[in-house]
């Protein structure tokens, strides 16, 4: 009876591991990153974008995003909008200039200059980000030197943003605001040799290769391990379509049904187990009247 007890607390604790397994998330999350191209002007679609994959890795607790950047700028904004998300991203986010031919210029500045890891592919180039009116031309004095307190406000903000964001990690901040203030726009060799940006990488592979071991300054400060990483493409059209309502995630559909069903698999044979091995009072009860027996019989000896 006591190797059946054993058994049914064996089999019970067996099917408890099995559905906590089903609870956690996908056993390869750790090591997947997930990547997003954003090759147009920074708008609020570039902004929503970004919000979305990081909302994403998180959900998957991804290792890291990929930010694959080819931009002449945008609005301000939007740019703000897609600073402090890559600072509340719990995992490193790398934007990364790409590919050959591909530029960071004005709010891609800032975004590359934000990131945790700064990456650029060669012949690729970044700078010129001094803010630019484009508004009608002023049709008085009065107007003009309006538009100049305004460019001149504009250009001091800029200026703060990109050195403190360059300071914040370990970058040329020197070199930061120069690209605001006078429109300086720099190759990424040149880039890399003048410590504007960290790594340079011909090829997602390469950068991969170049990141494993790489130790991030700031304030997500930590030593990258992506050896074996295997980066996944996230679509946007996959997520919102042309009239912007979400769409069904199918692999979440199923990791969901998944857990359903295996859930309720694993607590039906965690029941069965448990009734097989009796519930612990039976046991107790058992043992007392065997205890009683035992004793009875010996005072008959006596």
């Amino acid at each position: 009876m006591p190797s059946a007890d054993r058994r049914g607390r064996a089999l019970a604790v067996l099917c408890a591991v099995a559905f906590a397994s089903l609870l956690l998330p996908a056993g390869a999350a750790a090591s997947v990153a997930l990547s997003v191209t954003i090759a147009h002007v920074i708008d609020p679609s570039a902004a929503q974008a970004l919000e979305r994959v990081v909302e994403e890795a998180r959900r998957k607790r991804a290792a890291m995003v990929i930010v694959r950047l080819d931009t002449p700028g945008g609005l301000g904004e939007s740019m703000r909008a897609m600073v402090r998300t890559i600072a509340s991203a719990p995992m490193p986010v790398v934007v990364y200039v790409h590919p050959g031919g591909a530029r960071a210029d004005s709010a891609g500045v800032m975004l590359t200059l934000a990131a945790d890891v700064a990456a650029m592919t060669p012949q690729t180039n970044i700078g010129s980000a001094t803010p630019v009116w484009a508004g009608p031309p002023p049709r008085s004095s009065v107007e003009e030197q309006r538009l100049r307190d305004m460019r001149r406000k504009a250009i001091n903000d800029g200026a703060a943003l990109a050195r403190t964001l360059a300071e914040s990690h370990a970058r040329n901040a020197d070199l930061a605001e120069r690209m605001v203030r006078r429109a300086e726009n720099v190759t990424a060799v040149e880039a890399r040799r003048e410590g504007l940006v960290d790594v340079l990488a011909p090829s997602e592979p390469a950068l991969l290769r170049a990141l494993d071991g790489f130790r991030i300054k700031g304030p997500k400060a930590r030593r990258l391990r992506t050896s074996g990483l295997r980066v996944e493409p996230f679509a946007f059209d996959d997520v919102v379509d042309a009239t912007g309502s979400d769409d069904v995630d199918r692999s979440s559909l199923l990791r969901s049904l998944a857990v359903v069903f295996g859930g309720a698999a694993a607590l039906a044979l965690a029941v069965t187990g448990v009734r097989r091995a009796g519930p612990p009072w039976r046991r107790w009860r058992r043992r007392r009247r065997r205890a009683r027996l035992q004793k009875r019989r010996s005072a008959a000896r006596h």
